[in-house]
């Protein structure tokens, strides 16, 4: 990630691990958009956790962003909980016509385990790809709900595929999500998904994620730090500040 999303570059002594410690409290550290990023969302990027949706719909929502800013083609984001109404045969009441956009990129929520599913309307076809490795059926299954969809927003899309692309699989039971991002990241960035799926090479990863959120943060100068809304109190604590405090 570069350009408008900062550098992600940190170290020991730049950026300490702070943000996995401490207890596990609902201090609002970011926003993105309409996404609030809590101390304990951060807490949960962490190894041998599982990421929160919020964490998911606030980093794509970068990187949709970054793609858009820098591509003559546009990426449209669907959230996780969207997504996975698509992914379970519901009808989406999405606002889209997704022949304006090259990439609609979403990240599904199956039974507790975070996979992507991408659909290229222009290119008659979806990609499917889970941390796991795929498998048939749910390669079929991603074909016919992503079709489904297309056809309810008008789109004739009788010649319609799906396929995967080579990636590095996850070792452990709590990284799905982190995979889920990298592999949308590499796609929107075109380029091969390749990426050390070692214990180190992930948490390196969530480190990126947790640091991009916090150094992305639209201004939270007028919200309340509690919930994240507007408040007539606007004694705003820095989360640095904050992190003293529940150290």
């Amino acid at each position: 990630m570069n350009d408008d999303i900062k550098a992600r570059t940190y170290s020991g002594k730049t950026i300490p691990l702070w943000y996995w410690s401490g207890k596990n409290v609902y201090v609002l550290l970011s926003r993105i958009g309409p996404y609030k990023i809590f101390f304990a969302d951060i807490n949960k990027t962490a190894p041998n956790n599982e990421l929160e949706s919020e964490v998911i719909n606030a980093y794509m929502s970068l990187l949709v962003k970054r793609f858009n800013t820098h591509s003559e083609v546009q990426a449209f984001q669907i959230d996780t909980f969207e997504m996975t109404k698509i992914w379970n045969g519901k009808r989406s009441k999405l606002k889209v016509d997704p022949t304006m956009y090259k990439y609609l990129i979403g990240i599904v929520n199956d039974h507790h385990h975070w996979t992507v599913v991408i659909m290229l309307p222009s290119q008659r076809r979806a990609l499917f790809l889970d941390p796991m490795g795929e498998i048939s059926s749910n390669l079929k299954r991603c074909q016919d709900v992503t079709r489904a969809f297309l056809q309810h927003k008008g789109c004739h899309v009788s010649r319609w595929s799906c396929r995967t692309l080579p990636h590095p699989k996850q070792k452990d039971g709590t990284s799905c999500g982190v995979f889920a991002l990298k592999f949308a990241e590499c796609v929107l960035r075109e380029e091969p998904i390749v990426f050390l799926n070692t214990a180190e090479g992930v948490e390196e990863l969530r480190k990126a994620i947790a640091v991009t959120l916090l150094q992305n943060s639209d201004d939270l100068s007028q919200l309340c730090h509690a919930c994240g809304e507007e408040s007539g109190d606007y004694n705003w604590v820095s989360s640095y500040k904050l992190f003293s405090v529940y150290l």
